[in-house]
């Protein structure tokens, strides 16, 4: 039931400095309220429309404080979704048709 929120800034619009300072706040407001960070990526262990709504209502939080500086994080938000971890594929893994179990070594256990 683990679910992902990638979330990426427009680094190409935006400059670098902005974009950091937003970064460390994104990450710090998304692991506080339980999401584990690896990359741009956050997960956590809920249901899809659980996780989606807890990603929202952080990120919606993010934004109203940061309205009080005049700025707002829609505007440096380039991606920002979610999806299934069990509907992933790791291409780093051989396809599922050149994996080869060999029988014998079933038998065995």
């Amino acid at each position: 039931m683990a679910y992902a929120i990638v979330i990426n800034l427009d680094r190409e619009s935006n400059p670098d400095v902005v974009c950091n300072e937003l970064w460390n706040v994104i990450k710090d407001s998304m692991t506080d309220v339980g999401f584990f960070y690896i990359r741009n990526t956050f997960t956590i262990n809920l249901p899809e429309q659980e996780a989606c709504e807890l990603a929202r209502q952080t990120v919606e939080s993010i934004e109203a404080h940061l309205e009080y500086y005049n700025r707002h994080l829609h505007r440096y938000l380039k991606d920002f979704y979610g999806f299934d971890i069990a509907a992933t594929t790791n291409l780093l893994m051989p396809a599922k048709e050149k994996i080869y179990l060999q029988e014998d070594l079933l038998e065995e256990i």
